[in-house]
């Protein structure tokens, strides 16, 4: 059987119940992934909550969260040339991933499956996509050029630790990033500057000089308004937590195709860390999600299926 946690309404993560499903069939053109870890993500209880409900359409009952995880191709449907069983894959995309098996299409039009890098652990190669493709797409679209100077809203988090390891790697003078002070030794580690949130945050960011371009991955009238005042040119801001903030003047993420693929070209075999704070069953995603929403815990949470 399929070990699977769905949810039938939408509401709290106590919604969220395991069950066993039938075994997935490959169609033309899928493959069957078995997962050995999930991802989870800020989207997923926000899907849960019915917050995205007019972008993200579930159907209910039977509603499955999860949009990356990493795991091993086990079967092939008819026409399948781009992957064969035994294959180790990253799943990234649309929600269904909060299951054990899942049949997937494989073909790279369909960008839902990369090849697994093999100097990644499973745990790191499933939280891969969200966090560090959503940085890649970030730097890509404010432009971030070697020796330019970045402000990170939100650093300690999975996407902002991605951004400051990325805008690193692409030659960046200096990343200061924003994060409570439970986190700043992380950040000393992985090459940025930190600095605490809270009031006075514009003036302690001003105190390290102008910045070229600024990454929002916390969200909220603070990091906006600071972006905004500490960045001159709108395109080079970008936010990837606030909604609100293109009408404030930082204009929303676009994702780019193919940026998991990308991302890691650009990571090759440089040092790249994505820290794994908190591990649970699958059958308890409901306590994983209830974490996550208190946040602040400077790193990942993954799934693992089987436990």
């Amino acid at each position: 059987m399929n070990q699977a946690v769905l949810f039938d309404r939408y509401g709290a993560p106590d919604a969220l119940y395991a069950t066993d499903l039938p075994m997935p069939v490959p169609g033309p053109g899928e493959v069957v992934v078995r997962y050995s870890a999930i991802g989870v993500n800020p989207i997923d209880w926000k899907i849960l909550g019915g917050d995205l409900r007019a972008h993200v359409p579930m159907e209910l009952p039977g509603g499955r969260l999860g949009v990356e995880a990493a795991g091993v191709v086990v079967e092939t449907g008819p026409g399948v040339r781009r992957f064969r069983v035994g294959d180790p894959v990253v799943r990234h995309g649309r929600p269904g991933t909060y299951q054990e098996y899942e049949a997937v299409p494989a073909t790279q039009e369909a960008d839902e499956l990369t090849p697994w890098p093999a100097r990644f652990s499973a745990e790191q190669a499933a939280v891969l996509p969200v966090a560090a493709g959503t940085a890649y797409s970030a730097l890509r679209q404010v432009q971030l050029h070697p020796g330019e100077r970045l402000l990170v809203h939100g650093a300690s988090g999975g996407v902002g630790l991605a951004v400051v390891q990325l805008a690193l790697l692409t030659g960046a003078a200096e990343v200061v990033g924003t994060a409570s002070a439970r986190h700043h030794g992380l950040l000393r580690r992985l090459g940025a500057t930190p600095v605490e949130y809270g009031d006075g945050l514009l003036e302690r960011l001003a105190e390290h000089g102008s910045f070229d371009a600024s990454v929002d991955c916390a969200g909220g009238p603070q990091p906006t308004a600071t972006s905004v005042s500490l960045v001159n040119v709108p395109g080079r801001r970008v936010t990837v937590a606030d909604f609100q903030a293109p009408e404030r003047g930082v204009p929303f993420l676009e994702h780019v195709p193919l940026e998991l693929a990308s991302t890691l070209d650009l990571i090759g075999h440089s040092p790249f860390e994505l820290p794994v704070a908190a591990r649970f069953p699958l059958a308890e995603a409901g306590r994983a999600l209830e974490l996550g929403m208190r946040g602040g815990l400077g790193g990942k949470i993954v799934l693992l299926p089987g436990r």
